[in-house]
């Protein structure tokens, strides 16, 4: 009894797969007669203009210079100002200026010290002599309102400039302590 009425629920199930696929082809039709598609037309490309690049006297950028050329070079920066590369650097030179905040002075009028806080919160004590900054920053002057420096920055072409800088005694936290000149 059981494997007959199996048998017949099976044979109900194929009935109910049959070929009448009409109504489904006509949704299909449907659907595709409907949907509208916005492609753009393909842009016109312009015609390429083809030009001759004519250096041929100057020296490729892919190859290196020649040695006498380098030497002439070195000769030229050699003879302008350089700051003292063989000197040991001091603490406060791994700093930028900005970096760095006068926090007071220690002394008298004979012989003031500064005292300037880094970014990492270290507190040093500086006087004239004293170097501090990126640009070689040697400081020329200490009062109670501010250090005084003179940097030597490079001007391209092998050879550096002295300018003057300021680090100001801040009053308000926000203030900017560094000045350039």
């Amino acid at each position: 009894m059981k494997k007959l009425l199996s048998i017949s629920i099976a044979s109900l199930l194929l009935v109910g797969c049959g070929k009448d696929l009409a109504d489904l082809q006509e949704f299909t039709n449907g659907v595709k007669a409907s949907a509208k598609t916005n492609i753009e037309p393909i842009p016109k490309v312009e015609k390429f203009e083809s030009f001759e690049y004519s250096v041929s006297g100057l020296r490729s950028p892919f190859v290196e210079p020649e040695p006498e050329l380098i030497q002439d070079k070195l000769q030229q920066s050699r003879d302008c100002l350089q700051p003292n590369f063989a000197r040991n650097k001091q603490p406060l030179e791994k700093y930028p200026l900005d970096n760095l905040k006068m926090r007071g002075t220690l002394g008298s009028d004979g012989s003031l010290w500064g005292l300037i806080e880094a970014a990492d919160g270290a507190l040093f004590r500086v006087r004239p002599g004293n170097f501090m900054g990126l640009y070689h920053g040697r400081i020329v002057g200490v009062t109670t309102d501010l250090i005084e420096l003179e940097e030597m920055i490079p001007d391209g072409t092998g050879c550096w400039e002295k300018r003057s800088a300021q680090l100001v005694m801040l009053e308000n936290e926000s203030d900017l302590g560094t000045q350039t000149k």
